[in-house]
């Protein structure tokens, strides 16, 4: 009863009238996406941005960006007017405020990331000034972080959810979570975690943005991940609606992202050439 007293009846042949106003309401506006648009064209455009229900997993080598553009994401999404929740495990609210502000900044010249990083005394006013314009009366980017959280599993997820009712949630990252189902090893939690992130997507009828790394073997640093080198790989198949894989070479700031797992669409890829130090992001296409 507890898991099939969330399950939704739907009489698919009475209600074609609801997908047919559905349709015809979209096709007003060719432009709108069903989703959150995540701000990169081909994502908004294949995948119809990020979707009630859907579990997205950010898959990269250690040290790759994965945070970073989890963190785009939530970015794009603020100032498409949605509300974003960041559970973050591995960094501290000041850190994610720098690395924010760094991507809302966008390039613009008020500052740089190591501006923040150093406290520089010579952007202090134009940082106020540029705060003050980007944040005052505007709706939140509601922040979790590790500081004071004694437990950080799915029961804590679905509680956040419910006290701030966002539009998206991004976790940050997969192996840091406790299983409040009691996993005996490592590979048993991720699953775990796997299942309980995909159903609080569907439950709640948000988009969950899960980044989980991947250990680098030998060799494999040249190229994004393949889905079956994640030892949890099975599940993450069958809960993810889309996984990306990330990859970048050491000191580069070009971004290659790869769709390794797609429920809805066909397979897509991109880059990013982006400045994470003044936070200034294009796509690219001819590389």
């Amino acid at each position: 009863y507890k898991f099939s007293s969330n399950l939704k009846d739907t009489d698919l042949s009475g209600q074609w009238k609801e997908r047919v106003e559905e349709l015809r309401v979209r096709s007003k506006n060719p432009k709108a996406i069903v989703g959150v648009p995540s701000g990169i064209s081909v994502i908004d455009k294949v995948f119809g941005g990020w979707q009630s229900g859907d579990f997205i997993v950010l898959l990269g080598w250690t040290g790759v960006g994965k945070s970073f553009i989890a963190r785009l994401f939530a970015v794009n999404a603020w100032k498409a007017g949605y509300r974003p929740l960041i559970i973050s495990l591995e960094m501290n609210k000041q850190q994610e405020g720098q690395r924010l502000d760094t991507l809302l900044n966008n390039g613009e010249g008020h500052f740089t990331n190591t501006d923040l990083i150093k406290a520089n005394p010579d952007v202090i006013d134009k940082y106020e000034a540029w705060a003050k314009a980007t944040f005052d009366g505007k709706h939140a980017i509601h922040l979790i972080t590790s500081e004071g959280l004694e437990t950080a599993d799915q029961n804590m997820v679905q509680a956040k959810i419910d006290q701030y009712h966002p539009d998206m949630v991004i976790l940050d990252y997969h192996s840091l979570f406790d299983d409040s189902s009691g996993a005996k090893n490592e590979t048993e939690k991720a699953k775990n975690l796997s299942k309980a992130f995909k159903r609080l997507a569907v439950k709640n009828a948000i988009p969950i943005i899960d980044v989980a790394a991947v250990t680098m073997a030998e060799g494999h640093s040249e190229r994004p991940p393949e889905l079956e080198e994640v030892a949890w790989s099975k599940q993450l198949a069958y809960d993810a609606d889309l996984v990306l894989a990330i990859h970048r070479e050491p000191s580069s700031d070009l971004f290659q992202v790869v769709s390794r797992k797609v429920r809805r669409a066909s397979h897509f890829g991109f880059y990013l050439r982006w400045n994470l130090e003044t936070g200034k992001w294009v796509e690219e296409w001819d590389i």
